[in-house]
């Protein structure tokens, strides 16, 4: 915190400046230049995965990415954080083009910035909280993104390269330190976020939140009741299992049948293996069709549900083994439609929601692999070659920024229990 006004004045105008900018391709170059970028990708992945898929469960090295991608990555990340700060408004927020939404992408960006380094202290960003505690909690999205940006203020911003805690017998150390720090005031504000998201909880799903239901705002309630659990509230068991219950009858009954090439990261090492599955997908309403975006969001709220049961023992032998397979299931589909150039089976559309869709089901899953393909390696490049020379992304659309800094930094939560890893011990 600054130690007078005109300390805070001075670092109200210091922003946040990287060591050197790297070159980029001409625009129109830009498309060709990242099919020979994923071509060298491809090969960069031949080499690193020593795995042969089809035989026993194996473990291997999990190897550092180069110095060099890092180094674009952390650089890319400062430029998109300065370009953001230097869009906050008057008043402290951002994005004021979306009038319905006056919460939401202020909400959105004070997230991004603390992940991507930017200190909760920054008077930038403390006029963002200033902004949002003068809102009312009226739509889902909205408060289920104030309460990750509550939690991230108090969660030390991620290394997305750092390696996984483990203790000595494998199992992962995920802590939450936004439980033993957050203020009473912040505290008591979460709790008026989780009272909106539970009072509005319709047979395990949200909306709006009026007009039924869609898994893109299911999706965020969950992810801002998991912020708040980090930060020591309480959530309703049954809230969690009415979830779960909703996504395993929701998910795509049937798929095709695939040979899913499965991996878990377990600290320095990662456990790989192969097991039959169906490529089963999620999609947005009832009547649509399965899409790369909603699989993925599908796969995170199975995920957040399965960890919030894990210890429970209501949590079934055969609820655990259902939504394991939903798990698998969902990943087997993105294995079959895996892309980064666009939203699998939608295009264009929704494309950078897509992306931080898949980097969180890539960190929950603690997956470095979606089939034989690194898809934060790949994801990571797409978004370093589509950066502008301003640090914006998407002609400087303030959200997709976002969601391109949260990609990035990979900065999704981590969960201590295993997701979907064979219960016999790796080979």
């Amino acid at each position: 915190m600054p130690a007078s006004a005109a300390a805070a004045r001075r670092l109200d105008r210091c922003l946040v400046r990287p060591d050197g900018a790297p070159e980029y391709a001409p625009p129109p170059m830009r498309r060709a230049a990242l099919l020979l970028c994923l071509c060298g990708l491809a090969a960069f992945a031949a080499t690193d995965v020593s795995a042969e898929f089809g035989k026993d469960e194996q473990k291997f090295d999990n190897a550092a990415y180069p110095a060099e991608f890092r180094q674009r990555v952390h650089q890319a990340v400062l430029r998109g954080a300065n370009w953001l700060l230097m869009h906050q408004e008057a008043d402290g927020s951002f994005a004021a083009r979306y009038p319905g939404y006056p919460m939401g992408p202020t909400a959105l960006v004070t997230l991004a910035l603390l992940k991507s380094g930017i200190p909760a202290g920054h008077p930038r960003v403390e006029r963002a909280f200033a902004f949002l505690r003068r809102q009312k909690l009226v739509k889902t999205y909205e408060v289920a993104v104030l309460l990750m940006a509550l939690d991230a203020k108090y969660d030390p911003a991620p290394d997305p390269f750092a390696k996984e805690e483990v203790d000595r017998y494998g199992n992962r150390v995920v802590a939450d330190p936004c439980a033993d720090a957050i203020s009473k005031e912040d505290l008591a504000w979460m709790k008026q976020g989780v009272d909106f998201l539970v009072q509005n909880q319709n047979g395990g799903t949200w909306r709006y939140p009026d007009g039924g239901f869609d898994l893109s705002n299911t999706q965020y309630a969950l992810l801002g009741l998991k912020a708040a659990d980090r930060c020591g509230l309480k959530v309703p068991q049954e809230v969690w299992r009415s979830s779960l219950q909703f996504l395993l009858g929701y998910q795509d009954a049937e798929g095709e049948t695939v040979e899913l090439k499965a991996n878990e990261v377990q600290g320095d090492y990662r456990v790989e293996w192969t097991e039959k599955a169906k490529a089963r997908g999620f999609r947005y309403v009832q009547g649509s069709k399965p899409t790369g975006s909603m699989t993925t969001a599908g796969a995170a709220c199975l995920m957040i549900c399965q960890s919030m049961l894990w210890k429970s023992r209501k949590f079934n032998g055969e609820e655990r083994e259902k939504t394991r397979a939903a798990v698998r299931d969902a990943i087997a589909w993105m294995q079959t439609h895996f892309d980064v150039s666009q939203n699998p089976e939608m295009g264009p559309a929704h494309h950078y929601y897509y992306l931080y869709g898949l980097e969180r089901m890539g960190i929950l899953a603690h997956a470095r692999y979606v089939g034989k393909t690194d898809w934060y390696l790949e994801g990571a490049e797409y978004l370093l070659w589509d950066q502008e020379p301003r640090g914006s992304w998407m002609g400087g659309d303030v959200v997709d920024t976002c969601f391109a800094l949260l990609f990035l930094k990979r900065s999704s939560f981590r969960t201590a229990n295993p997701v979907i890893t064979p219960s016999e011990p790796a080979k």
